[in-house]
C-alpha cells in the first residue's frame, strides 16, 4: 500500500482517533513522516 492508501484506510476505519490521538503518533503508526501525513491530510480537506 502507498502512504496515501494507508492514510485513507486508517481514516475510514478509525475516524474517532483523529480527534483523540496526536497526529504525529498516527503518522508514525502508519509508517510515514509527519510532513507526508500532513500533505495527504491537506489534500483530503479540499
Amino acid at each position: 500500500m502507498t502512504a496515501e492508501e494507508r492514510y485513507y484506510f486508517f481514516f475510514e476505519n478509525n475516524k474517532e482517533l483523529f480527534n483523540q490521538v496526536p497526529l504525529q503518533y498516527i503518522a508514525s503508526m502508519l509508517g510515514m513522516r509527519p510532513e507526508t501525513f500532513s500533505r495527504i491530510r491537506k489534500k483530503q480537506l479540499f
